[in-house]
């Protein structure tokens, strides 16, 4: 019969991860644990202890965690807190003083039971392995109505969104019998795979009707009018992102594989039927308006459907790109009805994007930073252009203001004269205009997430190309790291979160740190990649930099813009002025907890910048 979890041991059980862990588990914690008591400013563990023997867990009081090089305190640790989690996985020392604060109860694990407790209880390793990322695991759990509700939803995996297995035949198989078999089974598409159930390619109606179109005959092997499609997830990509996908490719099937091997197929139906959300005919609806206050009202339905998923249990990062993709297809529109109506043939124009709409990561507050790039060989008609583009884009920019995404308040925009320029003039001054920018915290990154949006692409790809160049630079990288250490995480050492005098904590200012700091990891390691959660990725590797941590870090961002949502959806709710001040207050227990370890992470990041880029 299993060791009965001690009384006066219960309040773990509020704590991650005792409050996952089965009855099993916690008896053998309880089996192999012994109380020991610490009077205030007694020392529980400190480096010259030789590598770490046992695990800590406070249970009553405080322990304070010093650097034992400067003697700062550094961390208040209180009920619920482990240590030294690092050394004992690594069994090494600890590289820290910890030090009763109060008089203080403990518990303490031998290093062989902490052993056998990470074996046997999935939730406790995973927190020791994963802090954070057990956390956020925790909360989808504890939020089901936030995070996704009861049944399928755009939170769940592909794996389980499949409806039936794929209808397959092989590449000899002739037209006929293919026809035969689809009208038999019901469906609109075929896949081709090999015996080894290897994807080769696809076969739609759309695809018989263009070859019998194409006078092939019936005997026609498939292979030879199969197509390659371009949608291809693994079954635990999550059925949000292979919306994104589709709408992106236009394609409307998503082959979910393991490799190349065929897991099965979700059609765009699947998608739409659990979102709700058209996306093809909200676009169709887009395209088909010629007039600011159309677009606006269809802009204004689009945002209210995309929040209701979010609602729904959408995750940040697929909503700020579903909004983004969303804005790039009215802006495109825009420059449809404005530019495409210049008689502007003979010229190379691109609109671009900067900043967070360059990264695709737009929320209800983001506003407009952009700029216009163009080229043409006629030296008289390009002084023209230099006059004329600007209001035509001041026009569009109006427009795209008028629906739901506003004016950038410093000016930053295509309609400006100073970033509405010739190839030729952008390329005389990108290295002066991003020099002068990068000195700033609040604009310098906009130029380096420069992505073209609409036109001739090549241009815009040139000059992002250029930035990142200038950007890779070692003197530029260190100056760019320490404009983003301006920042400071508010996180007191007794890990209390620090607020301004109305109590609040401005979540913009941590999420901008979050996205300078992985601009500036993505460049060091020479990536090209846009989006915050792919640069990270990208930086894993780097000198003291693990996977681990870079997803950490990833996790970190997109729960700060996952909070950032939550409250600007409950100001637009309410009525109120949307910004980005929460009170941490207000915030429930697992939310607070979070929020910390979030900015503890920042601290990190924080701490490898000055190290590495000083």
């Amino acid at each position: 019969m299993p060791t009965p979890f001690p009384a006066d041991w219960q309040a773990l059980l509020q704590h991650e991860p005792f409050a996952a862990m089965a009855a099993e588990q916690l008896a053998l914690l309880a089996g192999q644990a012994r109380r020991q008591h610490y009077p205030r400013g007694a020392s529980l563990t400190s480096p010259q202890a030789g590598p770490a023997s046992q695990l800590f867990i406070v249970l009553e009081g405080q322990v304070l965690a010093e650097d034992i090089y400067s003697g700062q305190a550094f961390a208040l640790l209180g009920q619920g807190e482990m240590f030294p989690l690092g050394a004992l996985l690594a069994q090494r020392p600890v590289t820290n003083h910890y030090r009763a604060d109060s008089d203080c109860m403990v518990l303490q694990l031998p290093q062989s039971a902490f052993v056998a407790l990470c074996q046997q209880s999935a939730a406790f390793q995973l927190f020791c392995t994963q802090r954070l990322a057990n956390l956020l695991s925790r909360a989808r759990q504890l939020h089901p109505a936030a995070l996704g509700g009861q049944g399928l939803s755009l939170h769940t995996p592909l794996a389980a969104v499949i409806q039936r297995p794929a209808v397959c035949c092989r590449p000899e198989t002739t037209l006929r019998p293919l026809l035969q078999l689809m009208q038999q089974e019901g469906v609109g598409s075929v896949v081709i795979t090999s015996p080894e159930q290897r994807l080769l390619g696809l076969f739609t109606l759309r695809d018989l009707l263009d070859a019998h179109l194409a006078g092939h005959a019936d005997d026609t092997p498939v292979q030879q009018l199969m197509r390659q499609p371009s949608c291809l997830l693994p079954p635990s990509a999550l059925a949000s992102e292979a919306m994104l996908a589709l709408v992106q490719s236009g394609e409307r099937h998503v082959m979910v594989c393991e490799g190349m091997t065929l897991v099965g197929i979700v059609s765009e139906h699947d998608l739409y039927r659990l979102s709700r959300l058209d996306m093809k005919e909200m676009l169709q609806r887009l395209s088909r308006c010629d007039s600011t206050a159309a677009l606006s009202g269809v802009a204004a339905t689009f945002r209210r459907q995309v929040l209701a998923l979010f609602q729904q249990g959408m995750d940040a990062n697929a909503t700020t790109r579903l909004l983004s993709l969303f804005n790039d297809q009215l802006l495109n529109r825009l420059c449809q009805l404005h530019l495409g109506a210049a008689r502007l043939e003979e010229v190379e124009i691109c609109w671009l994007q900067l900043g967070s709409s360059g990264r695709q990561e737009n929320t209800l507050t983001s506003d407009q930073d952009s700029a216009l790039v163009f080229r043409c060989d006629d030296a008289l008609r390009q002084q023209q252009l230099a006059q004329q583009l600007p209001a035509i884009a001041q026009r569009i920019s109006s427009a795209l203001s008028a629906c739901g995404i506003p004016l950038c308040r410093n000016g930053l925009m295509a309609g400006h004269p100073s970033h509405c320029l010739s190839y030729a003039d952008w390329k005389d001054s990108v290295i002066q205009q991003w020099q002068h920018a990068s000195q700033d915290s609040t604009h310098g990154g906009l130029y380096l997430d420069l992505r073209p949006a609409w036109g001739q692409h090549k241009l815009g790809l040139e000059l992002a190309g250029q930035l990142r160049q200038l950007a890779s630079q070692p003197a530029a990288l260190r100056a760019l790291s320490r404009s983003a250490r301006r920042y400071q995480p508010p996180l007191g050492w007794s890990g209390r979160l620090q607020t301004d005098q109305d109590a609040q904590l401005d979540l913009k200012a941590a999420v901008d740190f979050f996205v300078d700091a992985a601009r500036i990891l993505a460049l060091h390691a020479g990536s090209a990649a846009s989006r915050t959660s792919e640069r990270f990725a990208a930086a894993a590797g780097l000198p003291g930099l693990s996977a681990s941590a870079c997803q950490s870090f990833a996790d970190s961002a997109q729960f700060l813009q996952a909070l950032r949502l939550r409250h600007q959806l409950a100001c637009q709710e309410a009525g109120a002025r949307l910004d980005n001040m929460i009170r941490p207050a207000e915030l429930g227990t697992l939310d607070a907890r979070i929020l910390k370890e979030t900015l503890r992470q920042a601290r990190k990041l924080h701490a490898w910048l000055a190290q590495q880029l000083p």
